[in-house]
């Protein structure tokens, strides 16, 4: 247990030179702490042997692969070490907004890094300051309400959608037809914040890699439709 008064760690995952620079100076601002950076979670877990870290910074990336290991990291460590901090810096707002709803992991805080740099230092600031338990500081919008949640035609949608498949042959693969189909669809972009097919690509391949992250966790909260 850390002293009151003594320096904080926090350990921030970032794998993108530039971006490192840029968080390098803004958080010097960001209170009284001592920031470690590494390029991937291998690191940060070996630097755990001789630095007590009560905060994890994810920072996300553009690419799939490295996007779908913040996720597991993320539900790996509230499984693990449920009382270290678990914040995630999104690539853009639409990203932010669908891990704080759909995240398999209850996170302390989720912040778009295209935020004014204002904005994230406050942010920054009051997430790291918190010392109130974990489920008092929840953001994770998944369990607010059942409006939330994804019905079983839905999460099928959702994960065809990710496949890059079309109204028509999703309406194929469930046996329903294109007009039953448009209108989950709908209701399903409703849920996820987006109004454009684009949009809800992106959401879709987002999601789906949240339930891949639990597919092989049999006490997993998600399943990925069949």
């Amino acid at each position: 247990m850390e002293k009151s008064g003594s320096r904080r760690h926090v350990a921030i995952i970032e794998r993108c030179p530039l971006s490192e620079a840029g968080l390098r100076n803004l958080l010097p601002m960001v209170g009284k702490y001592q920031f470690y950076f590494f390029k991937d979670y291998a690191a940060f877990l070996n630097s755990l042997a001789w630095t007590p870290f009560f905060s994890l910074i994810y920072s996300l990336s553009a690419i799939r692969a490295q996007r779908l290991e913040c996720l597991k990291v993320m539900y790996d460590m509230e499984r693990t070490s449920p009382g270290r901090q678990r914040i995630v810096l999104a690539g853009d707002d639409m990203e932010a907004r669908l891990v704080s709803r759909f995240s398999p992991a209850s996170l302390h805080g989720v912040i778009s890094k295209t935020a004014p740099l204002a904005l994230m230092r406050q942010q920054l600031q009051k997430w790291l300051s918190d010392k109130q338990r974990v489920n008092e500081n929840i953001l994770n919008l998944w369990y607010y309400g059942h409006e939330r949640v994804l019905n079983q035609t839905e999460q099928e949608i959702l994960y065809y959608t990710a496949l890059g498949y079309p109204i028509a042959n999703i309406a194929v693969q469930l046996n329903r037809n294109c007009k039953n189909i448009r209108a989950h669809k709908f209701s399903l972009m409703a849920k996820l914040g987006v109004d454009t097919d684009a949009g809800l690509f992106y959401a879709a391949d987002i999601v789906v890699q949240m339930q891949q992250a639990l597919k092989d966790n049999p006490d997993g909260r998600w399943q990925i439709p069949a």
